[in-house]
């Protein structure tokens, strides 16, 4: 990794890249260092910088002032507006608070169908919610009707492994 950012060590998304993959790593102090480098790079308002303090802000465990990052960074582009809501939603999960997490979900995906309902990562999540909120029957209703909602967005490879269904 430090080969590559010694060749481009300006461009703020690969050292956002390298930053995130520190986070991934757990090396939560190295991550740190690259963010505090991309904050002298781009204005402190830019929306790359802004969705790093949101992700270093989860690694730190702060999720209320993760979650208000990442939906300080939904954007007009419904591929951003997809990312960060999910992410704000998993913050709410930690905050005790799976139910606003299914319902913010839930009108992401029927506000975008194409981009929310395909997303299996945010299908993941929402199953993990209603797994949080409910069981027996009206769980396994709940993940029915949101197979069927799926089907009609989402193509033939969409992994179904993402509804939890063990």
């Amino acid at each position: 990794m430090d080969h590559l950012v010694t060749e481009s060590p300006n461009d703020p998304r690969l050292l956002s890249a390298v930053a995130r993959l520190h986070l991934q790593l757990g090396s939560i102090r190295q991550a740190e260092l690259q963010f505090m480098r991309i904050e002298q790079l781009v204005p402190s308002d830019d929306k790359l910088a802004r969705m790093n303090r949101a992700l270093y802000a989860v690694a730190s465990g702060k999720y209320e002032a993760a979650r208000e990052l990442f939906n300080s960074v939904a954007g007009d582009a419904i591929e951003d507006r997809v990312c960060a809501a999910n992410n704000a939603c998993v913050c709410d999960v930690y905050l005790g608070h799976p139910q606003r997490m299914l319902d913010a979900l839930q009108k992401l995906m029927v506000a975008a169908p194409r981009a929310a309902g395909a997303s299996e990562e945010l299908v993941f999540n929402y199953c993990t919610g209603l797994d949080l909120q409910y069981d027996g029957q009206k769980l396994r209703e709940e993940k029915a009707r949101k197979m069927v909602d799926v089907a009609m967005w989402a193509g033939d490879g969409f992994n179904t492994a993402s509804f939890k269904l063990q």
